[in-house]
């Protein structure tokens, strides 16, 4: 059984694996890196050698997994994709707004090739997804019940997995993204812990050790009053947010401090228009697809206006208000970014962090930056001094990396192979993982190198 790293590099990136067995082939996920453009933004297909694969599991619609779908697909044109239904309804979301993007970024950025796969592509493709419910087993071989997989909640996004790979008689699971805890609106993740043979994990949060006494509930109390605060003091208030999965959350967690009281008074609050057409689309899915207040429907829930790029220039930085609008990672052309400088430079704003950052990100910048330093969030501009307030949460949608060596050490395999990390965050797990496991093998995949699993 072979298994071979298409990410171009050490990093939370282009996700993409080939798992070998027998004859048959399974590719593991295709993402676009989100800070590359380019060849360097897909993986490296070039390692499949022209063979294609015989069949594809996409764990869940983040773009850093889903995002060259269409070019994994032409890899092998008639092999079918495995999803869950909300995977598939928010992918499909996803990457007709990829191609939106890489037709502006054509002309910015002067990149001939872009976009890399066009609307038309993306709808005739999704005829070959296949849909699929949790736990229940599936063939990925022609030959029935050589080579099964079965998808387990992974508790990170709405429709995110786990995939349990059955074949030559060993059982390897890969865990994608995942969360142990409960979130506001996900429930925990429900994985496998017996008879896995082979772990391949997420290791994001490696290089962020927990607080002592930290709880998500305390986190999201902290946040809360934070907020309050903020909006008593009259400020605007910027919260950099992934379209996909945080908007969410976060007006789930807005609805709900307003319901029990420990949000008072009212304030303005704007949502891009990516992130008001995913939370239109979780809406769809209430009740086929697991969450915590299956009930809710987060698109009315509160008052909010939608604002898109267009919009954004005359957008009126108003006293009292949320600006809950993406990229988390405030990266240039998105709707965070274009917002930064007044938020920025204003000593009365805040600017609150909920979730990961990437340090070489515009968002990594500001929260790394000085009260009054110069910061960098556009590199065809000047950069700007940081006067306002900046305050971090931690409300990832990821694992504390306690939590995954405690799964690890549940399960305790023959081999775990490390993925989906930064070099110090994988390098945490490869030290500490020895201690809990110690009749693991643990491997760091090198990219564009197959081993032996």
């Amino acid at each position: 059984m072979k298994f071979t790293n298409l990410t171009r590099a050490e990093e939370i990136g282009a996700n993409c694996y080939l798992l070998e067995t027998g004859n048959t082939r399974v590719l593991l996920d295709s993402g676009m890196h989100p800070r590359a453009a380019g060849p360097l933004a897909t993986p490296d297909f070039s390692l499949l050698g022209g063979r294609g694969f015989d069949a594809m599991v996409l764990t869940h619609a983040h773009q850093d997994h889903v995002g060259c779908l269409p070019l994994a697909m032409r890899q092998a044109p008639d092999a079918p994709v495995f999803m869950t239904e909300a995977t598939a309804a928010i992918s499909d979301v996803m990457l007709h707004n990829s191609v939106n993007v890489m037709m502006r970024q054509r002309e910015e950025l002067g990149l001939p090739d872009y976009p890399l796969f066009s609307h038309r592509e993306v709808e005739r493709l999704a005829d070959q997804w296949r849909l699929v419910d949790l736990g229940r087993p599936f063939d990925l071989s022609d030959e029935s019940g050589a080579v099964t997989c079965e998808l387990f909640d992974a508790g990170h996004i709405l429709g995110s997995t786990g995939a349990l790979v059955r074949a030559e008689g060993r059982c390897i699971f890969y865990t994608g993204d995942v969360n142990f805890e409960d979130q506001t609106l996900m429930r925990a993740a429900k994985f496998p812990e017996e008879n896995i043979d082979v772990l391949i994990m997420e290791t994001t949060r490696g290089d962020s050790p927990v607080p002592e006494g930290f709880t998500r509930k305390s986190e999201e109390e902290r946040f809360i009053g934070a907020l309050q605060a903020a909006l008593d003091e009259g400020a605007p208030v910027l919260v950099p947010v992934f379209a996909l999965g945080k908007t969410q959350e976060l007006l789930a967690l807005l609805h709900g401090a307003r319901k029990s009281g420990a949000l008072r008074g009212g304030f303005g609050l704007y949502v891009g228009g990516l992130g008001a057409k995913i939370t239109a689309t979780t809406d769809n899915l209430r009740g086929r697809a697991p969450r915590r207040h299956g009930d809710l429907k987060l698109a009315t829930c509160m008052p909010m206006e939608v604002v898109g790029g267009r919009d954004m220039a005359q957008l009126p930085v108003l006293p009292r208000t949320v600006y809950a609008v993406s990229s988390g990672m405030m990266t240039e052309n998105t709707l965070s970014n274009m917002l930064a400088p007044r938020i920025l430079e204003d000593p009365k704003a805040h600017c609150m962090f909920v979730g990961y950052s990437d340090p070489e990100s515009p968002a990594g910048h500001v929260r790394a930056s000085a009260d009054g330093g110069e910061v960098v969030i556009d590199r065809r501009r000047h950069p700007v001094k940081r006067r306002c307030r900046v305050d971090q949460f931690t409300l990832s949608a990821h694992a504390t990396r306690d939590g995954l060596l405690d799964y690890a050490r549940k399960v305790q395999p023959a081999k775990i192979v490390l993925v989906h990390g930064d070099p110090p965050a994988v390098g945490w797990f490869a030290r500490e993982l020895p201690k809990v496991c110690p009749r693991s093998e643990v491997i760091v995949p090198p990219p564009g190198q197959t081993i032996e699993v």
